[in-house]
């Protein structure tokens, strides 16, 4: 190639994908490549922590690491151009004149930080490629300011913690969710004495079945009945799915991640167990896929092993309902003219009215009560 159409050729652009609906920003954690490095097509260039998973960006073209735009650590938005991949001597950008002082580059993300915070980015030294101003500078901007030259605070030691990565991300999404939906919580408690007598039986038998994994299966086959809360609602628009794609919310230290158990109520229980169980493994490792924790079509979150009764859990966008599972608790019940000590649960839903009326929702309730009560055909 000749160096006129060297000049004329642009470098291939390697901009940060959006991986599912949810996500809107991402954050650098590690080059694979380096400036000058020569790369093969769907090679791994960078590594990003997105939404609530960590994944590689792929190299789009082969050819050389002409440039790399965003540094280490720091976090833009979905669709920024990351790196240019193309051959030596091709155009990358237009140079400045040299009468111009460089302007100092800030991302969105320092800027709405710099907002939050009340920082004066004129102040912040920026520690990005050629000077430009991340998040992290705002933040360390902002914690190294004396305390007099941000008003009088409290004499007694306090922590700050950045509202970054994964926290920053459930942050946004539930309260999109709350502010964007007409969230009604409907609750019953459901005879699970069955339930858990089966559960025991299996676990006797040697298998890892859990009574999480006995709920999953019975919400699964109650979602197969009653289609209206297997959906989702997006720009106006209803989608009922045929495929029961099952969100299964995982605690982590520092947040909550929601992988799906795809076609749920096809699994048999042995199979959706072991499928719990490695999802669940790998959210924890942060080895899960960006595909294992997106496209989820109803969501389960489960806060009875922490004691809880009942709770109002969020619902997870674009999903239009989710089911909480409190703890189980030996109730009394009148048994003829005796009374009989029975283990209850109390499942609470939340639907989102613009979508699912309340007596669709209290029907679906009661399907389960009743799949829940009697469990034999779970094992199927």
């Amino acid at each position: 190639m000749t160096k006129a159409s060297l000049d004329n050729h642009m470098a291939t652009e390697v901009r940060l994908p959006q991986w599912s609906m949810g996500m809107d920003e991402g954050q650098v954690v590690m080059w694979h490549k380096q400036v000058g490095d020569v790369v093969a097509v769907d090679e791994p260039l960078v590594e990003i922590e997105a939404e609530k998973t960590t994944d590689d960006v792929l190299a789009p073209v082969a050819g050389t690491i002409l440039e790399i735009l965003v540094a280490e650590g720091e976090t833009v938005p979905a669709l920024t151009v990351l790196a240019l991949i193309g051959e030596p001597g091709e155009a990358v950008a237009s140079p400045a004149p040299a009468s111009s002082p460089p302007k100092v580059q800030i991302t969105p993300v320092a800027r709405r930080a710099a907002k939050e915070l009340g920082v004066d980015l004129a102040a912040v030294t920026g520690t990005g490629p050629g000077g430009r101003i991340t998040e992290y500078d705002v933040h360390s901007h902002a914690t190294d300011t004396p305390s007099d030259a941000v008003g009088d605070r409290a004499s007694s030691p306090t922590a700050t913690v950045p509202l970054t990565g994964m926290r920053k991300a459930i942050a946004s999404r539930m309260h999109d969710s709350i502010q964007s939906m007409a969230q009604l919580t409907l609750t019953r408690q459901m005879d699970a004495t069955e339930l858990i007598g089966l559960q025991q039986s299996l676990k006797a038998e040697g298998t890892g079945v859990a009574v999480t994994d006995l709920v999953l299966k019975a919400v699964a086959i109650a979602l197969n009945r009653h289609p209206a809360l297997n959906a989702t609602l997006e720009d106006d628009v209803i989608t009922l799915h045929a495929q029961v794609d099952l969100g299964v919310a995982v605690a982590l230290e520092d947040g909550l991640i929601v992988p799906v158990v795809r076609d749920a109520a096809a699994r048999r229980l042995p199979e959706l167990s072991a499928e719990v169980r490695d999802l669940a493994e790998k959210v924890r490792t942060n080895s899960a896929k960006p595909t294992e924790v997106s496209g989820s079509t109803f969501t389960v979150t489960n806060l009875g092993a922490y004691g809880i009764d009942e709770f109002t859990p969020i619902i997870n966008p674009p999903e239009v309902a989710i089911l909480g599972v409190g703890r189980a608790t030996e109730v009394p019940t009148r048994d003829g003219n005796d009374v009989a000590w029975r283990q209850m649960i109390t499942f609470s839903l939340t639907i989102d009215h613009r979508a699912v009326d309340g007596v669709p929702a209290a029907l679906f309730l009661q399907t389960l009560a009743e799949i829940i009560a009697d469990p034999a055909a779970l094992d199927d």
